[in-house]
């Protein structure tokens, strides 16, 4: 009888588990996130090969944005002091509808080569070959599809849109610059997926040294004009660049780039691609929009200043966004493991990864604002209070960065989209309010934009990760 009513030692040791599983979640779920500390106790606590994985990626794409950054920052110095504030405010819109249009058909296609490279080159490296090169083809295709939309609509986007007819002949050549993005994109979301860090890296530096060879020879022969011929050939290099990378590095994984795929890969677009799609169609439009506003509300100039004062805004983000490059790929290969804590702890480190070093950027950029706007010229004197409030909005971008990454490798996407949605709702809404103050206007904009992103993304997330790893009652465990 007694045998009949006490729990066999299995059931027993099932239960214990269960048990010590949830209050290890509950004591760590808030330790993990909240009291992430700097001594490299977190780190610690991985094993061996995870924090060798981190570290390699992390400094490799820390090596790869820098050079790239750097020489972006030097390339548009010059190329403002060569055109003037007005002439870079219309270059910088220009590029600004360019990059809504790449991002929006585009920005699905390097997630989507990212994770699911990521999750399948080590459990099947057959389906991994095909999708690279799904998604190569698909970037073409869409690319082209961009081109051939945005050729015929660019009189009317610069008479109607932007209010300045004389820049269509500049949007038609910013097409081109957009289908060498949607290839860009494919290609690093590839390498990505296979956690080939180093050889993102080698192509950052080749598309920096590209880009400060041809867009400053460009604007200084041609103007807007030869500044977006330069951009084009930048696409084009780096392109034929990162595609030579790819070959290599998938023949040293032994995975065959199979360009013949079928249903089953086609339902990832409608999966993971489309909503990734509709996210980024929930905020990058007002981005762009916001920007479109100021040049007509405040003129081209003040565009000028803040696009100046928003690439140090990409300046601080460097450290953090090279190592954010290794989250979506890492979380989703770890998420393929199933393992709640390892993945909560890479998480963690992200999140450390990702905030302290825009933080500590963004506060000498913020002291050093009125002597960094000077190097740009006369014309951009006034801009110091708008870098400040950029520097601001940086940290607020950095510390969500991870949980992005979080959200599309636990596959949450709709939530994903209600956020981007949000995100892009508060900075229209703020531009409309701020943007006949300038160039500092709209950066104040995007400062309340990343202060009501922060309060509603973080709770979420802690939300999201004690729902989806919340362990097993013990009830369930003893019935298994």
């Amino acid at each position: 009888m007694g045998a009949a009513v006490t729990p066999t030692t299995t059931v027993i040791r099932r239960r214990t588990r269960a048990r010590l599983e949830g209050s290890k979640y509950k004591a760590t779920s808030a330790t993990t996130f909240m009291k992430i500390n700097l001594d490299g106790s977190l780190f610690r606590t991985l094993d061996p090969a995870m924090r060798q994985r981190i570290a390699r990626g992390a400094v490799w794409s820390i090596v790869g944005a820098g050079c790239a950054s750097g020489l972006a920052m030097a390339a548009n110095v010059i190329c403002a002091r060569f055109l003037g504030s007005t002439k870079f405010g219309e270059l910088a819109i220009v590029l600004s509808t360019t990059n809504l249009f790449t991002t929006l058909f585009t920005s699905g296609l390097s997630m989507t080569a990212s994770k699911y490279v990521a999750e399948n080159r080590d459990t099947d490296p057959k389906r991994a070959g095909t999708l690279i090169g799904f998604s190569w083809v698909t970037s073409i295709a869409v690319g082209l599809a961009t081109v051939l939309l945005i050729l015929p609509l660019a009189p009317w986007l610069s008479r109607e849109v932007l209010e300045a007819s004389g820049l269509a002949g500049a949007v038609s050549l910013g097409a081109l610059v957009m289908f060498f993005g949607a290839l860009n994109g494919s290609q690093v979301g590839a390498l990505s997926g296979l956690e080939a860090f180093n050889q993102v890296a080698y192509g950052n530096l080749v598309r920096g040294i590209a880009t400060i060879v041809f867009v400053t020879i460009g604007a200084a022969l041609g103007g807007i004009t030869g500044a977006l011929l330069g951009y084009i050939g930048v696409g084009a290099v780096t392109a034929a660049y990162y595609q030579a990378l790819l070959r290599r590095e998938c023949a040293a994984k032994n995975i065959a780039i199979n360009y013949a795929f079928g249903r089953k890969d086609l339902t990832i677009l409608w999966k993971f691609t489309l909503p990734v799609l509709v996210t980024t169609f929930s905020f990058t439009p007002a981005a762009w929009w916001s920007n479109v506003l100021l040049a007509r509300t405040s003129g081209y100039s003040e565009a000028g200043v803040f696009n100046a004062a928003f690439h140090w805004q990409l300046f601080i983000l460097f450290f953090s966004n090279a190592v954010s490059r290794i989250g979506l790929p890492m979380l989703s290969n770890v998420r393929a493991e199933r393992d709640a804590e390892k993945y909560k702890r890479c998480l963690a480190i992200n999140f450390l990864l990702t905030g302290a070093p825009a933080l500590a950027i963004a506060v000498p950029v913020c002291l050093c604002a009125p002597f960094i706007v000077g190097l740009y010229g006369p014309s951009f004197q006034h801009g110091a209070s708008a870098l400040a409030l950029i520097s601001i909005a940086a940290v607020f971008s950095a510390i969500n960065l991870p949980v992005g990454h979080a959200l599309w490798s636990l596959e949450a996407t709709t939530p994903a989209i209600l956020l981007g949605l949000l995100n892009g709702v508060v900075l229209v809404l703020a531009a409309y309010a701020l943007s006949g103050r300038g160039a500092a206007g709209l950066a104040g904009a995007y400062v309340i934009m990343g202060a009501v992103q922060t309060a509603v993304n973080i709770p979420f997330m802690l939300w999201l990760l004690r729902n989806k790893f919340t362990p097993a009652p013990a009830c369930q465990e003893a019935l298994a």
